[in-house]
């Protein structure tokens, strides 16, 4: 290819851009900054964001504050649930936000700290909330097995140093998105009245070698995804067959009624922590699948969108997980509502102290 199929002049643009480009590099597909998303799809992306993100905030802020705002709540399958939510926080508080200013400006404008960074924490809190699962279901599974021998075990504060041990574990597993994430360099060209060339920055993966993108891939496939759903899955079949199919479990010398009240309760439990993990596999699924797809494909404009809505789909998770502790959770409704009513009297109390509200009552009695 010569310079006059170049849509600009070769020596120009290197010495605008003080770069040296050969002609090969600067018709490479990876040297223009790719093509923004459609206007249509820019505004639906705004609306179903903004929407998960705050829907997604409010609902897990409200289970954490319901959670550790009452005693009775701050059993062992709780407490991980809270690691849940704030993973689901963070994504939806922190993530989120990024990721759509990303799609929406189609290009990076924050720097490769925070291009790092960015990724970095997303690794660490879909990491978190799948590693946060797998112990659930381990710890039900040992709790319904052998009821007597756990209850020395489980215990909340117990609990709480093995999910410390689960973000430190999960802080360094992710390490390896922080060191391969930087921002590198793109062209948009700008066809005005008067033609004009600017930079711009994408936030990319970078590998020296291709084969350690396909081992990297792999790695966060099996450790994120794979491995979890396949522990998790033998779990509560385990726990299941325990529950549904052989004789209720519980101490020998107790009650009938005590018995079947008891693992009634254990069922509501486990299907409601099943319904979270099949939500994680079904909206984390599409990523996951994109990831290996990219593999093989170049970055062309159907694959961004395409990536535009596995991330909504994955992103939907974080507000999905508080709607099922809302149905699933009788304990939660309760006390949710306890704090609700609490609070209204509060408020009507210091409403009713207010000495402008009532030197407006009796002027208006007058």
């Amino acid at each position: 290819m010569d310079n006059s199929t170049l849509p600009v002049n070769l020596s120009a643009l290197n010495e605008s851009l003080k770069y040296d480009y050969d002609h090969r590099y600067l018709t490479s597909p990876d040297f223009f900054l790719p093509e923004p998303l459609s206007y249509e799809l820019k505004t639906f992306l705004i609306v179903i964001y903004s929407v998960i993100m705050t829907g997604a905030v409010i609902g897990n802020l409200l289970v954490i504050i319901v959670i550790l705002g009452n005693k009775q709540m701050r059993t062992v399958t709780n407490v991980f649930l809270v690691s849940l939510t704030i993973s689901d926080t963070l994504i939806a508080g922190w993530n989120m936000p990024i990721q759509l200013g990303y799609y929406v400006h189609n290009e990076w404008t924050l720097g490769e700290v925070m291009c790092k960074m960015s990724t970095y924490l997303q690794t660490v809190n879909v990491q978190a909330s799948i590693f946060t699962l797998t112990a659930v279901a381990i710890e039900r599974y040992y709790a319904i097995s052998y009821p007597l021998r756990s209850r020395h075990v489980r215990t909340a504060t117990r609990a709480g140093v093995l999910l410390v041990v689960i973000w430190i574990i999960t802080l360094l597993l992710s390490m390896p998105s922080w060191w391969i994430q930087r921002t590198e360099l793109r062209l948009v060209l700008q066809l005005d009245k008067i033609p004009q060339i600017r930079n711009a920055y994408v936030c990319a993966e970078k590998y020296k070698k291709q084969i350690y993108d396909v081992v990297h891939t792999f790695f966060i496939l099996f450790l994120n995804y794979v491995i979890p759903m396949l522990i998790m899955m033998c779990a509560y079949g385990m726990i299941a067959f325990r529950l549904w199919i052989q004789k209720p479990i519980g101490d020998t010398g107790a009650r009938p009624q005590y018995l079947a009240r008891s693992n009634s309760q254990k069922k509501r439990i486990i299907k409601m922590l099943i319904a979270l993990v099949i939500i994680f596999g079904v909206c984390w699924l599409p990523f996951f699948a994109v990831q290996v797809y990219h593999l093989n494909h170049d970055m062309t404009q159907e694959f961004r969108v395409g990536l535009a809505i596995v991330h909504l789909i994955g992103y939907s998770n974080s507000l999905l997980n508080p709607i099922v502790y809302g149905f699933m959770n009788g304990n939660f409704k309760k006390h949710l509502k306890a704090m609700c009513i609490k609070f209204r009297k509060q408020s009507s109390f210091r409403l009713g102290r207010n000495p402008n509200n009532i030197n407006i009552t009796v002027e208006s009695v007058m």
